[in-house]
């Protein structure tokens, strides 16, 4: 008994050297730094959209998690308009050099952080950001008439098993899969649905990330109608209805003049981060993550970004 007991107690000693020795390392992350970063091409644009995990209460100060990650990028000079989501998971370097999920970020630094973070890790040179939070994004889906989304019956059935589910959430009634004409708040809840049923290959926060992007594209394609003088009326309302900005409303004229621009563009073209192949579950400091490639996606977003179907002269070539 005397042995087991001394045997039991020499085991206890040990656990937390066992713990820490199983405890996964990630890979390391190699960032790069400001003046590694190749400027934006002439003409280039990029917005940060951020959404607050929340209905209300969120401030440029205390903007909490920020599930809700997607880049927008204007270009005028190839005309593509580009949406980039990340995933909220992904694991990336925090300022403070340790590993942290990119969704919290903006909650624990501050929003600037946050850009430097995607700046670092992915080669941008991302300036200007707008925050809102899930109320903020019904309201401009509201102001703007609502949008029109093709679902799959699974979705319908999602957004049916609501507890706050009315019939005029949608026109027509929701009855299955097809396309429906959303309004704002249930617009939100069908981006927000995190289903383990696979859509296009895709499930849990992957298709999120899609559902945010075929939302936004959406509403922009039923805007290529308006005139100019209708597309600064819209500027304003989004200034209006947003958290937290660093744009002026007069940066929020110039993307619109942009927008404008590029209402005639063939197809608003989308990409997730990480790419297929290249990120895998992990478990860190109790957290659930996405250990991704960082180099690997960095490329593949600059090729997405600055070379796919991009023809540029020496005269409007990179700065």
């Amino acid at each position: 008994m005397l042995k087991r007991i001394l045997a039991l107690a020499l085991a206890l000693c040990f656990l937390p050297l066992f713990a820490q020795a199983d405890d996964p390392t990630p890979r390391p992350i190699v960032t790069l730094s400001p003046d590694e970063i190749e400027k934006t091409p002439s003409g280039m644009q990029h917005y940060l959209l951020l959404c607050s995990d929340s209905w209300s209460g969120a401030s440029e100060s205390e903007p909490n998690n920020t599930d809700g990650i997607m880049l927008v990028t204007l270009d005028t000079v190839s005309g593509r308009v580009c949406l980039t989501s990340f995933i909220r998971d992904m694991l990336v370097m925090r300022p403070d050099g340790k590993y942290g999920r990119i969704n919290g970020i903006a909650k624990r630094f501050s929003i600037e952080d946050m850009m430097a973070t995607l700046n670092s890790h992915f080669g941008l040179q991302i300036e200007k950001y707008v925050l809102v939070d899930w109320s903020s994004v019904a309201n401009i889906i509201d102001a703007l008439g609502g949008v029109d989304i093709t679902i799959t019956n699974g979705e319908s059935i999602r957004l049916r098993d609501k507890m706050a589910y009315k019939s005029d959430w949608t026109q027509p009634v929701l009855s299955g899969a097809g396309t429906y004409h959303f309004r704002g708040y249930a617009a939100v809840i069908y981006m927000r649905i995190r289903s383990d049923t696979s859509v296009n290959g895709e499930r849990y926060d992957y298709r999120r990330t899609t559902r945010a992007r075929n939302v936004v594209s959406s509403l922009a394609d039923s805007l290529r109608e308006v005139t100019y003088a209708e597309a600064l009326t819209i500027a304003q309302t989004v200034f209006d209805n947003i958290v937290a900005t660093n744009m002026t409303l007069a940066d929020f004229y110039t993307a619109a003049k942009c927008a404008y621009d590029l209402r005639n563009a063939e197809q608003i073209e989308q990409m997730r981060i990480p790419i297929d192949g290249t990120g895998a579950e992990f478990y860190y400091a109790e957290m659930a993550t996405q250990q991704i490639d960082v180099a690997a996606n960095r490329q593949a977003l600059h090729d997405f970004l600055f070379e796919s179907f991009t023809v540029r002269d020496e005269d409007t070539g990179w700065d």
